[in-house]
Parts: structure tokens; C-alpha cells; sequence
């Protein structure tokens, strides 16, 4: 019996038997309702007197998730959903006994606005039980969408078309939403749709859901829809023509450039679960910038992927549930240098979507040369296939190195699993994975597996995973940022929900990290308690956390470009204490102290953030973090700084910006957009991307700055 079968059957028998509440079954069925076809239209105004609404499927059987699972809501949510050949209707009307208390504070579209009272629908299109679409609007009748893939991963970057629009009234708030079938892919052949509806009210910090199990909404606990039939797409395609108007200007040597460079975005359903997206001349000059981070080890950075033709269908290529080092495939590999520089994309096809039972995805780019890096064509297929209730089985294949003229190639297998009715009724769920690269410059030691089994219940979440990948693996175009390595790790964490007093929920837990070089030898170690968390009723939140490190460097490397860390065996503990109030609060404060050893000497870290939300059209955050660091080679403090506004007109015109300084690299960014979007699928981008150093007497001065005007509209036809 292995190490990882023995602890996780260990986690098992130290469950609780708790009876779980199963909302997403009535006598052992999910619960579901019949939907009919509405003659008329609805006008999407957020009134709900439009005679479709009439005959429209009553849904108003919700129940709290929290702060009591399973309890009755303290205010009515009645929703009604039809559709007809084009669109599917949701109307929520959203009573609440305080109207005047309800949180709308987003007006920006596509915003987070967990600070407001909101409603959001979770579409399964296929009925998989594993993938679906989620689709969530606040008072003010902002839309946010995203896309939630094997019941764990949230791609909260994606966008798509659809409608939606709220009013305010007496009796509470109501929303209208109309989701084009165009926006979505599904079967044709099915009647029979995963459906789930949920409400948020801020200031009770209360969450209802439809169908829910053991606190949970993922696509597994969701409920049906039956009887959508004859729906259209038309001829499913989308015609997504842009221009961009650029200048940039070089501030240290001098001289002007500007340019016109149009681009095509056209994506083609071959049928209602199948599309092809072609791009041409592709334009990722608006992609919003990315936070900057400290690194404080001699790893790599990961940061997220932003750019729109990449993040469509995104899911669908995500691999073995792996969260960074291990990745087969990485979008942010194309299109951008080692050092992060742009890289000019000709042109590129992907092909997404689900066909039966199978989930389907390839990609080719031909990205264009750059310094000594010749052109390079760029392939990606990824296949995956439904078994059991809830879980799949799947591939992945790459070809070709977008930084380098060698070849590289990489295929991968992976089985996630998921059993909702699990050891003593609890969930119980499961990733593994093989890899192996091909690379023209490097020879053998080139595989990579992994493995993970959890039990997430809400009261006792229990994990055990190892993961191996030797010293050559290198997906080119995934991400590993610490080859050369076994890792093994396990965790538990025990919640308590007192039924009286301030405290929502008392959380501790353990985790443990175990990593060794492919020999056996240790290269880092880890053990993290947490003896107590304090959850309140408002959603503010205080910590203390212990740690305990242990880190061999094998070869020497340099903190911040600054202070040296010689090769050595290294032990040393730290401890951090965070205290943060509500989302949902006016002004909202988070405040972090960290301190203890660090590579043979001390680091002090602290972090504040200031959150304000002004009202509805002016919102502002400053994030402050730092880090004084003394070794034995010298001493340095870390300036990590960042200031957004976000200032919104209306819902339909936007203005912010984002300022960021790091005096690791004496540098400073400055990030403004002016955005106007009078319905989904227009948009209008003026942005303004402005770098500059500061030097020793910290006088700052601008090195370059770059204007683009971008105008994309959609046809759909």
C-alpha cells in the first residue's frame, strides 16, 4: 500500500459522520423543472410586467447556504425562466424588507461587485454535471460572466454577449436576462440542461442558492431544466472587425512612432457544441497590465492570462487541474518574449468545443520572429472524455517553442474524479496525471506525474498529493518553474459553525510540504498551523499562522538584484498575523504582519490595503507592501506600491487607471483606459500605458509612453 493510498484512507476514518444537506436532491432525484416557450419577447428593462413572464416556470424553492445550510431564506427570491428561439429569459424579482439598504456600488461592466447585492445563474448546457457557464448582475444591471471547469477552476476573465438590465423598487430589486444561444455552446440532441440560481445579500452576508450540497454550487449539484427544444444560432458566426490607432513615444532617446493596424476576429459554429475561432493580425495592445509581484525565492513568477482570444473557451484546455508548476500549456507563453516583451501574433485558428461526451480543443498560432528566434508555428490539441457520474478522462499534445528555434513537443493523460456521494456521504475528489516532453536539446529525465485526493466538506477538508517531475521536463509552452523535483503534500482543516455570537465560522488547519531533488535529498520543507480563524457575521476576518521552513539552495541567487544568498541548508521560522474587514464595508481595511528568519537572517513583511467605495460611480484602492530584508550579504527594503480609481460616468462609460511603483526595479507604471461599451460585443478602448525610473534622490522620470485607440464591433449573423 502506497504512502498516498495510506494517508488518504487515514483522512477518511477521521471524518465526522455529520449528516450533509443534499438540496440538489428531492427523494433522491435532482430537482428540476419543465420550461415552456413564450410567444412574445420580453423588453429587458428590469420590470417584470411583459407579458412572457406570465406562463414563464416558476422557481422560488431556494435555501440558505449561509449562514445556515439548508435554512429558509430571510427574504423571497422568485425567479421565472422561459426562452424562445433565439434567447433564454430569467427574471428574478429580488424582495427584500429594507429596499434602502440594498448594495449597488459596481457600475463598471464586467467589475467585481462582491460589496453588492447580486443574482446569478449557473448554465450546464451539456448537462455534463463537471463544466458551466455563470452568468451574475447586480442592482444596477452590471454583468459579470465567467466560465467554471471540472467542478474546481473559475476563469473569471472570460466575456461573452448577452443582456441584462435591473431596477430598484419598493418591494426589493428585480433583473431581466436574456443569454443568446448564440453565446453558448450545446447539444442539439438534448432537451435537458443543468440549471442553478443564487442570491447574495451584502449586508446579511446571506447566500441562497436553488440546488446546493454541502454549501456548494458547483455544475455536480446543480438542478434541470427539461424541454428546451428547436432553439437556433442562425448561422452561428461572429465578425469581430477592430482598428487600432497607435503612438508610442521613446522619452530617454527620443523619436515618434505611430501606427493603423486593423485586426479580424471571426469565430464560426460548425454546429451548436462546435465552434472555430480564426484571428488575423491579432491586436493584444489593450490587454489590461499585470500586477507586479516580489519574488522572495529563486522561482519564477506566474501570472494570468488577460487576452481575450485566448481566454474563450479557455477551460476547455486547462490540464489535470494543475494550478502553476507542472503545466503542460500556458496561454501567456505566446505572444510574449522570455523578458515579457511583445511578441506579434500573424495570425491563428482554435477549435473548441464538446462533442457527445467528449470535450475538444486545438489551437495553432504562427507567432513572428523576434531577435534570433526564427518564426515558429505553434500547436495545442487538448481531448477529454466523460466517465462515471462526475468524472473524465483526457490528453493533451503541444508542438513548438515560441522562445527558442529548438524543437520541443509534450503529451499528457489525465483522470479527474469526483464522487459527490463519498466515504461516510462526503464528497470525495481526484486528479492524476502524466506528462512526457520532447525537446531537440535535451535528452531523457524528461517525464512529469502527479496525484491528488481530497475530501472538501465543509466542516473537515482533507488532502494528500505527490507530484514528480524530473530535471529535463520542459513544456515550452506550459509552465515549470522548479523541475527536478518530488513533492508531497497533505493538509486538513476543521471548521466550526457556532449557532450563537459574532462568529460566523472558527476555522484551523495544517498544511505540509515535502520537496526532495530526484534522489531522495531535501530541497525545501514546509509545515503551516493555523491554530484559529475568526469569521464574522459581516465577513471581517482575523488570523495567526506558524510556519516552520526548511530550504537547501544548491546554487547561489540574488534577492532583488541586490543581496546574494550563497548555496547552504537554511532553517527558519516565521510568523504572520492578517486582519481584514467585510467587502462589503464603505471602506474596507486588510492589514498583514509577517516576521521571522529568512535565508540565514530576518525579513519583516507588512501589507495594508484601503479599499473605498465611494458610491456607485467612484471607487478607489491603494495596496502598500513591505518587505525590509537583512541577510548576511547586506540589507535592502522592498517598496511594492499600487493605487486604482475607477471612475464610472454610467454603466456605459468608464475611466480607470492603475498606477504601480516597485523600487526593486526603480520603475513605475501608469495604466489609463477610458473605456465606452453601449451593449455587449461594442466597445470603444483609449489607453494609456506610461513608464518611467526614479533615481537615488527618488526623482521619478518617464522613459516611454504608449497611446492606443481601439474600436472592435461584433456582427452576428
Amino acid at each position: 500500500m502506497s504512502r498516498i493510498t495510506r494517508i488518504s484512507i487515514a483522512a477518511f476514518l477521521l471524518l465526522l459522520a455529520t449528516p450533509s444537506v443534499a438540496a440538489y436532491t428531492v427523494n433522491g432525484e435532482r430537482k428540476s423543472f419543465e420550461i415552456h416557450r413564450t410567444q412574445s419577447a420580453p423588453v429587458i428593462d428590469g420590470r417584470l410586467d411583459d407579458n412572457a413572464w406570465k406562463n414563464a416556470s416558476v422557481v422560488d424553492d431556494f435555501q440558505q447556504t449561509s449562514p445556515l445550510d439548508g435554512a429558509a431564506p430571510t427574504e423571497s427570491t422568485i425567479v421565472r425562466v422561459t426562452y424562445d428561439d433565439e434567447f433564454l429569459y430569467i427574471a428574478a424579482d429580488l424582495r427584500d424588507s429594507s429596499p434602502d439598504q440594498i448594495s449597488a456600488k459596481q457600475m463598471i461592466q464586467g467589475k467585481l461587485f462582491f460589496s453588492d447585492d447580486r443574482f446569478y445563474v449557473m448554465l450546464d448546457s451539456f448537462n455534463s454535471k463537471r463544466n458551466d457557464y455563470f452568468f451574475q448582475v447586480n442592482a444596477n444591471g452590471v454583468r459579470r460572466e465567467a466560465l467554471r471547469e471540472n467542478n474546481a477552476r473559475f476563469i473569471e476573465e472570460w466575456a461573452t454577449i448577452w443582456e441584462a438590465e435591473s431596477a430598484i423598487h419598493e418591494n426589493g430589486w428585480a433583473t431581466e436576462i436574456a443569454i443568446p444561444f448564440k453565446s453558448i455552446s450545446f447539444s442539439p440532441d438534448s432537451d435537458t440542461w443543468g440549471i442553478n440560481f443564487g442570491r447574495g445579500i451584502v449586508r446579511k452576508q446571506e447566500h441562497v442558492l436553488w440546488s446546493s450540497h454541502d454549501r456548494q454550487d458547483w455544475p455536480a449539484y446543480s438542478g434541470e431544466v427539461n424541454g428546451i427544444e428547436n432553439i437556433e444560432q442562425g448561422l452561428g458566426l461572429d465578425v469581430v472587425p477592430s482598428i487600432n490607432l497607435s503612438q508610442q513615444r521613446d522619452l530617454v532617446l527620443g523619436g515618434d512612432s505611430s501606427g493603423f493596424e486593423p485586426s479580424l476576429d471571426v469565430r464560426y459554429r460548425i454546429t451548436p457544441s462546435l465552434s472555430a475561432t480564426f484571428t488575423l493580425n491579432t491586436d493584444f495592445s489593450t490587454a489590461e497590465v499585470d500586477e507586479q509581484q516580489v519574488a522572495l525565492d529563486r522561482f519564477s513568477l506566474f501570472f494570468p492570462e488577460k487576452r481575450d482570444f485566448f481566454l474563450q473557451d479557455a477551460g476547455i484546455f486547462e490540464f489535470g487541474n494543475i494550478d502553476t508548476n507542472g503545466r503542460p500549456f500556458f496561454s501567456r507563453r505566446i505572444g510574449l518574449s522570455g523578458d515579457g516583451e511583445a511578441v506579434g501574433v500573424d495570425g491563428g485558428i482554435k477549435l473548441t468545443g464538446r462533442v457527445g461526451d467528449f470535450s475538444v480543443g486545438a489551437l495553432a498560432i504562427r507567432q513572428e520572429a523576434i531577435g534570433n528566434v526564427e518564426a515558429s508555428d505553434l500547436l495545442v490539441a487538448r481531448g477529454s472524455y466523460n466517465v462515471l457520474d462526475e468524472s473524465a478522462i483526457g490528453f493533451i499534445m503541444t508542438h513548438g517553442d515560441p522562445t527558442s528555434n529548438d524543437s520541443n513537443s509534450v503529451i499528457g493523460l489525465d483522470f479527474l474524479y469526483r464522487d459527490s456521494d463519498g466515504p461516510f456521504g462526503e464528497i470525495l475528489t481526484g486528479k492524476f496525471w502524466a506528462q512526457q516532453s520532447r525537446s531537440s536539446n535535451l535528452v531523457g529525465d524528461d517525464q512529469a506525474f502527479g496525484a491528488q485526493l481530497e475530501i472538501p466538506s465543509d466542516k473537515l477538508q482533507v488532502y494528500a498529493g505527490a507530484q514528480f517531475i524530473e530535471e529535463n521536463f520542459h513544456p515550452a509552452l506550459g509552465f515549470v518553474n522548479r523541475p527536478g523535483i518530488r513533492r508531497f503534500d497533505t493538509g486538513a482543516r476543521y471548521r466550526i459553525r457556532p449557532e450563537e455570537g459574532m462568529w460566523r465560522a472558527l476555522n484551523s488547519r495544517i498544511d505540509f510540504t515535502h520537496i526532495t531533488d530526484m534522489n531522495g535529498d531535501v530541497l525545501s520543507q514546509k509545515t503551516k498551523i493555523r491554530p484559529i480563524s475568526f469569521y464574522s457575521h459581516r465577513d471581517d476576518f482575523i488570523f495567526i499562522d506558524w510556519e516552520r521552513n526548511t530550504e537547501v539552495v544548491l546554487d547561489e541567487f540574488d534577492l532583488f538584484g541586490r543581496l546574494n544568498v550563497p548555496v547552504g541548508e537554511y532553517n527558519f521560522d516565521r510568523v504572520r498575523a492578517e486582519i481584514a474587514t467585510g467587502m462589503q464595508r464603505p471602506l474596507r481595511v486588510v492589514l498583514s504582519v509577517q516576521d521571522g528568519g529568512f535565508f540565514g537572517g530576518d525579513r519583516l513583511e507588512k501589507f495594508v490595503e484601503l479599499q473605498w467605495n465611494q458610491s456607485a460611480h467612484f471607487s478607489m484602492g491603494l495596496a502598500f507592501t513591505e518587505n525590509v530584508v537583512d541577510l548576511p550579504s547586506g540589507s535592502f527594503t522592498s517598496h511594492l506600491a499600487s493605487l486604482r480609481t475607477d471612475v464610472a460616468f454610467d454603466s456605459k462609460w468608464s475611466w480607470s487607471n492603475f498606477l504601480q511603483y516597485d523600487n526593486t526595479g526603480d520603475a513605475f507604471g501608469i495604466n489609463s483606459r477610458l473605456r465606452y461599451e453601449p451593449e455587449a460585443g461594442q466597445e470603444m478602448m483609449l489607453v494609456l500605458n506610461h513608464g518611467g525610473v526614479v533615481d537615488a534622490a527618488n526623482h521619478p522620470s518617464s522613459t516611454q509612453s504608449d497611446l492606443n485607440l481601439k474600436v472592435s464591433y461584433t456582427f452576428r449573423y
